[in-house]
């Protein structure tokens, strides 16, 4: 338990409430094998009626059987029902159609999870979906969310109610009533952050908690590397080479790139590993509270989005600081085709809409307005 992130204190609870689920099991002359969700589900209700006043709800019980679970001591069938909602178990059935039966890619699935969970959260009962929960949803997202980032919700949701109708959790196919999002590639501008801004943001962190030490670490690899939320997410620690000065990238489509480490990200990544434990885990950034595993899907925007409420900015997200590195490589004389190969872009379309803010270039093809002096 201690491995795992928690303090000695917690770590003591959790083993008297093991010892405590231990002979109640002996009374019933059970052993800890055979433990079923049934049972945890018992002895919880028997603690209520002792009138115990700690640790009386099933997710009291969700680390001692996650980790009896990885033990091998019980069913890892056991810890599924007390440790998910309906909900939940919907959304992991949900997320293992899509990488078995469509062959999603784990940065897919992950932005199909959040957004589902989303949905979920504000319209649970999916039995008495309606086309106007649907398009509430829709109408009430894209009033925080860019168009792109809009659009990747509607086809989140088509997918999702699409499951729902072949599944046979819903009688009709509500994928109709998914409004479709106006918007056009390339109409809009990149919109990046100016220096001082980026700099506000690197200063929001407290640099003196294991929680300031990560968010900085990750701030510096999106405003330096441009790396996506998702490559940040699914780092892990064998992906830093240090004695190569290399730090390998996962990006979409399973491609597999080497980047150099700058040394004031090498300096960032250090001072964050001397405090981020050595729990089990390969993943390279963990959250911070107990238990210490991989970061969720949208913990790396909402990092960001934290860090500008901190320094007093407009909402800003990770992608908003991919958009300043190639804006900043412009400014500095880059080309487009250098942009491309730093981003990684597959697709030179994808870059061409920096060409919109390449005022450089630009200024070269502007024609003199009539009337005035060029």
């Amino acid at each position: 338990m201690l491995e795992l992130g928690y303090t000695p204190l917690s770590a003591a609870q959790l083993l008297r409430l093991t010892r405590q689920l231990s002979r109640w099991l002996d009374r019933r002359s059970l052993c800890l094998s055979a433990l079923t969700s049934t049972l945890a589900a018992r002895f919880i209700r028997a603690r209520r009626r002792a009138r115990r006043t700690q640790f009386v709800s099933t997710r009291s019980l969700r680390p001692i059987l996650a980790f009896l679970s990885t033990k091998g001591a019980i069913s890892s069938a056991v810890e599924a029902p007390i440790r998910q909602d309906p909900a939940d178990a919907l959304v992991g059935r949900y997320l293992a159609h899509l990488e078995q039966e469509r062959g999603l890619g784990s940065p897919t699935i992950a932005s199909h999870e959040h957004f589902t969970k989303r949905f979920l959260d504000r319209h649970p009962d999916v039995d008495s979906l309606a086309a106007a929960d649907v398009t509430g949803f829709v109408l009430q997202e894209s009033k925080q969310y860019s168009v792109g980032s809009t659009k990747v919700i509607t086809t989140v949701l088509r997918s999702f109610l699409r499951y729902l109708y072949l599944s046979g959790r819903a009688e009709v196919d509500l994928r109709g009533a998914v409004p479709a999002v106006a918007g056009w590639r390339l109409t809009g501008l990149p919109k990046a952050l100016v220096a001082e801004d980026v700099d506000q943001l690197l200063s929001s962190c407290d640099r003196r908690t294991a929680m300031g030490k990560r968010d900085f670490a990750i701030l510096l690899l999106l405003a330096r590397l441009g790396l996506r939320a998702c490559e940040v997410r699914t780092l892990l620690l064998d992906d830093i080479r240090w004695s190569d000065g290399v730090i390998v990238i996962r990006g979409k489509g399973s491609v597999i790139s080497e980047l150099p480490l700058p040394e004031d990200i090498g300096q960032a990544l250090v001072a964050y590993l001397r405090v981020r434990g050595r729990p089990s885990t390969r993943s390279l950034f963990l959250r911070v509270r107990a238990p210490l595993r991989g970061l969720g899907a949208s913990t790396v925007t909402q990092i960001v989005f934290r860090a500008s409420k901190r320094a007093d900015l407009a909402p800003v997200f990770a992608h908003r600081l991919r958009h300043t590195v190639a804006t900043e490589m412009l400014r500095q004389g880059g080309s487009l085709t250098e942009i491309a190969h730093a981003l990684r872009h597959r697709a030179t379309d994808t870059t061409a809409i920096y060409a919109k803010v390449d005022t450089t270039r630009l200024r070269t093809l502007a024609r003199p307005w009539p009337g005035r002096s060029s």
